[in-house]
């Protein structure tokens, strides 16, 4: 299945793609309901994913504002986070490594500080100076390789999030060496979509659910009164199911590492990287986080899959009003107390943990 590397990255995004068709068709048959009229659904393609909203209870007019307001919230907040985007606040912030403060918006305070909060609780498994580590693995490029030994030293010395500096009452943010950048990409995406979901208040809205790219936020009942039924994929089989997951109101973002990886001397490596080794991380294939906001799951999935099996159920078993499903290398499937109830196993040997 080792194809050349170029081919193997085109045939996963081609896989990816028609799994977001997938999970779209899923959300209209099983989740919302399509038979009902009040069902509206739109499609928008930004933060490199597919953005998919479902709405009840608007009538056409309601539903194009508001499709309209969340789709401009989301982007104007990408234009803020994506250290891609030459002057967004990430872009700046690491430009001025080592020289100066930069100031930045509220939001980037907010998301900066959380994402610091949970690099504590994590103890740096969750980092969000990690860039110069994704650059060397050129993850976020084309050009993806394997870093050297000499690399790696030299760049480790760089990931410190006890080094960033946040000046809350100034609103400025300070990284003190040249070459740190931070990168948020394990945490901005959640808060985007919370900021979609924010945008729908001022609406009648009944029912509301939000899927960028696998972040996943619900907001309402469903019309049916049942539960909403969420399903994970199979890590080694992205098209079919491991497992489904029944919630009321909430949020749910998964990590795996079948989603971004390439392959070089017969390995595959993907792209979540352990801060701490400069390695892509460990013993688990897959994490999917239920938080109440889709921030807090988004950076726990990725901090939990950089912990692994034992610490990430160590830790989410810690937190009030958070649990997680994680798929560990053998296909098992682990799940935290407070969802054992509900999560139905449809790995065939996947087996509960």
């Amino acid at each position: 299945m080792y194809l050349e590397r170029g081919i193997k990255q085109m045939n996963v995004k081609l896989l990816k793609i028609a799994v977001i068709f997938m999970i779209i068709a899923l959300i209209s048959v099983n989740i919302l309901g399509c038979s009902s009229p009040e069902n509206q659904t739109k499609t928008a393609f930004f933060m490199d994913t597919q953005i998919d909203i479902s709405v009840y209870g608007l009538n056409k007019d309601q539903f194009d504002s508001l499709s309209e307001k969340m789709f401009d919230e989301m982007m104007e907040m990408e234009n803020i986070f994506s250290r891609y985007i030459s002057g967004s606040d990430i872009n700046r912030i690491n430009e001025a490594a080592g020289r100066e403060a930069v100031k930045v918006n509220e939001e980037t305070i907010f998301v900066l500080q959380k994402a610091l909060e949970v690099a504590e609780l994590s103890e740096g498994a969750f980092d969000p100076t990690i860039a110069p580590l994704l650059e060397l693995w050129g993850f976020g490029t084309d050009e993806n390789r394997v870093p050297t030994s000499e690399e790696l030293r030299k760049v480790l010395p760089l990931i410190n999030y006890r080094a960033v500096q946040v000046n809350e009452e100034d609103s400025t943010v300070f990284l003190p060496e040249a070459g740190m950048k931070i990168d948020l990409g394990g945490i901005a995406k959640g808060f985007i979509v919370d900021r979609g979901r924010l945008a729908a208040e001022k609406f009648p809205v009944t029912a509301l659910f939000i899927n960028a790219g696998g972040d996943i936020s619900i907001k309402g009942t469903k019309p049916t009164g049942d539960r909403w039924r969420i399903a994970v994929q199979d890590p080694r089989s992205p098209e079919e199911w491991a497992a489904i997951i029944e919630m009321n109101e909430g949020s749910v973002a998964t990590s795996g590492d079948y989603q971004r990886f390439f392959e070089e001397g017969g390995e595959l490596f993907h792209h979540i990287i352990d801060p701490r080794t400069g390695f892509p991380a460990g013993n688990v294939s897959s994490v999917s986080i239920v938080a109440p906001d889709t921030l807090m799951s988004d950076a726990l999935s990725t901090a939990v899959f950089v912990l692994g099996l034992e610490k990430g159920l160590e830790l989410l078993e810690s937190l009030d009003g958070v649990d997680g499903v994680i798929i560990d290398k053998q296909g098992k499937i682990h799940v935290t107390s407070g969802l054992v109830d509900d999560t139905e196993i449809l790995l065939q040997g996947g087996g509960r943990g």
